[in-house]
């Protein structure tokens, strides 16, 4: 059975994932030397971060809390040491090792949570 409020906090979820990585990129772009507005840099920063953990939690609302996090968490870092590699670091294999280690991880803990909602979630519905 399709649940459109389980799609709808996947969807935030994704959104969260995405400006963690853009606003961490951004921090790292506008504090170079060559940057002519660092502290807008910042600004955007903060807003994106803000925004990310204010859809982090709308997420967990439907998502169980551990697996949110952890996508949350390692998608964003494997995501932002890729995006690193624009910025002109190294994408050794030791670091690849380490993305895919954390992606098995993310795995085995989506794997090993419960699927069905939340316990307020289900509280909520009785």
């Amino acid at each position: 059975m399709f649940d459109a409020s389980l799609l709808r906090a996947w969807i935030a979820l994704i959104s969260a994932i995405v400006l963690e990585v853009a606003g961490t990129a951004i921090m790292k772009g506008t504090q170079s030397a060559a940057s002519l507005w660092p502290m807008a840099g910042v600004a955007v920063m903060l807003a994106c971060v803000t925004a990310s953990y204010w859809l982090l939690a709308k997420a967990a609302q439907r998502i169980p809390i551990g697996a949110a996090y952890a996508c949350w968490e390692g998608l964003g870092l494997a995501l932002i040491t890729l995006c690193a590699t624009l910025l002109g670091e190294t994408l050794t294999l030791r670091r690849i090792l380490a993305l895919l280690a954390v992606l098995a991880g993310i795995l085995c803990i989506h794997w090993g949570t419960g699927h069905g909602p939340s316990t307020e979630h289900a509280e909520a519905q009785s």
